[in-house]
Parts: C-alpha cells; structure tokens; sequence
C-alpha cells in the first residue's frame, strides 16, 4: 500500500495496526496524522523498541494484503475497474469479456460430444 492510501484511510487500518502491534491504542493510533513518521514514532515508543525496527516492520506490514473495507470502497471503484482493464484484450468491450465461462455466441459442443 502507497502512504497515501495509508493516510486517506487511516481509521480504517487502525485494526490492521492493532492487530500487528497490539501495545498500540486505538484512541492514541486515531488521533495520529496518518504519515509514517508519526506512527513509526509512536509504535517505537509504546514498544519500547528502535525506529530503525519499526520502520523495517512498516515496510513489511503495509506490503500485506489491503483490507476489503479499502477495496470496496466506492470512492477505489474506478480505480480497481480501471486497473482490470489491463486484462482485456485490445479491441474488446470491456464489459462484454466472458472468456473464462465460454462465450454465449460461440458455443462449441463439449469435448467428446461434437
């Protein structure tokens, strides 16, 4: 994930920080600006341990996999269609690709039936 995406949905990942981090509060985590700075800072503290091993655990931790509150968001709907456009050939109708299921108008009879 992009610090961006991090900042923008900051209250969302607060449960995915207190699940990696639990020493962490989620009062404290909220009233945080959303950089990696500040939670770098932060988790340092509460953990008693090195910014240097925060930030090489933030690295890692926003690596992972996005939660479905962020990729469900209406405001990522555009983005995600946009993104999954990639995956259709040139000159196809975005909207219309049903290669993985068959196509309705071309049907072929199935294998050892035809």
């Amino acid at each position: 994930m992009d610090w961006k995406v991090i900042k923008r949905e900051w209250s969302v990942l607060v449960p995915s920080i207190l699940e990696t981090w639990p020493e962490a509060d989620e009062a404290e985590l909220l009233d945080l600006d959303g950089t990696r700075a500040a939670l770098a800072a932060y988790l340092a503290e509460v953990t008693e341990r090195s910014v240097e091993d925060i930030e090489d655990e933030l690295s890692e931790w926003r690596t992972g996999g996005i939660p479905a509150d962020i990729r469900m968001d209406a405001l990522n709907d555009n983005v995600n269609i946009t993104s999954s456009g990639r995956y259709i050939g040139a000159g196809e109708d975005v909207y219309d690709d049903d290669k993985a299921f068959g196509d309705d108008n071309e049907a072929e009879p199935p294998v050892g039936r035809g």
